[in-house]
């Protein structure tokens, strides 16, 4: 069964973020504008034209689901895709779904928001819960359980769609990568904010373990980048902390992969990897264990 359950697994599935929105381009209308009300600026439904062609010219005339949170930003974004590139024949069903809704920051409008942003940017996003909002956890946790109920729904009701399509948030798309490659908290604070319009496809690949079978295809999709500070001692007593790029393609466990990470170090900064000591991916914000 777990088998023939796979084989009915939608064939690619392409997140894409919203276009650009008037909070983007202005942080002053949170403090008289609900976060879910913001719409796109006239860039960002060209924007998500754009992003529809792209969508068109990798389905062709497949027929497709689309599923989109329910902010205006992301409602306007599905739209202009449609109507840009897609027959409604293709189109199976546009499910809204607010369990993949942005990040609820709080009722929010005093000056205390950019203190609250920068305390969550010290205690890191998926930890920090806003006072009468989320934490990362709390989304990671509806983004979860909507990943499985979709694929389950795909399963069950064979419309025909080979394809889903995701329109949704910035922070959204990192958390299911998350869930579905088993990133640790860590890990997905190295993954960078996709751009507006920006897409991941993920393939189906029935070679791969588990009971999602899916790899990034970086050919037809957006590159996932990502990066980590870490704090590097050589071996003659200096301490330096050095930005590591394409975190991503060291295989887990990351952390324990200290030839590769040296090695990399060595490729982007110049560096002789015998003169590294030792690497801190924390950024000296633990003890070291003796």
């Amino acid at each position: 069964y777990a088998s023939a359950k796979r084989e009915l697994l939608p064939e690619r599935i392409i997140l894409v973020r919203h276009g650009e929105s008037e909070g983007n381009v202005n942080k002053d209308l949170f403090k008289t504008k609900g976060d879910n009300l913001m719409e796109l600026t006239d860039l960002g439904s060209k924007q998500s034209r754009s992003v529809g062609l792209r969508i068109k010219e990798l389905v062709g005339e497949e027929l497709v689901h689309f599923y989109v949170s329910p902010f205006q930003r992301t409602l306007q974004t599905v739209r202009n895709i449609i109507w840009s590139a897609f027959d409604m024949k293709q189109v199976v069903d546009v499910s809204v779904d607010p369990r993949i809704r942005e990040q609820e920051f709080g009722n929010l409008q005093g000056e205390d928001f950019e203190e609250l942003r920068q305390e969550s940017a010290r205690i890191r996003r998926f930890w920090y819960r806003f006072p009468t909002g989320e934490s990362g956890a709390d989304v990671y946790d509806r983004t979860k359980q909507w990943w499985d109920s979709m694929m389950t729904r795909h399963v069950h009701e064979q419309t025909g769609a080979r394809t889903v399509v995701v329109v949704t948030h910035g922070l959204t798309m990192r958390l299911i990568l998350m869930q579905l490659f088993h990133w640790s908290p860590n890990t997905f604070h190295t993954v960078w904010n996709p751009d507006n319009c920006a897409m991941y496809v993920l393939k189906k690949d029935l070679s791969q373990p588990g009971q999602w079978p899916y790899v990034l295809d970086e050919t037809e999709g957006d590159e996932v980048l990502s990066s980590i500070d870490l704090v590097v001692t050589f071996r003659d007593g200096r301490t330096k902390t050095l930005e590591l790029n394409n975190y991503l393609s060291i295989p887990p466990p990351r952390t324990l992969r200290l030839d590769r990470v040296r090695s990399m170090l060595a490729q982007q900064h110049d560096l002789d990897p015998d003169d590294i000591q030792s690497i801190d991916f924390f950024e000296g914000r633990f003890r070291k264990i003796k």
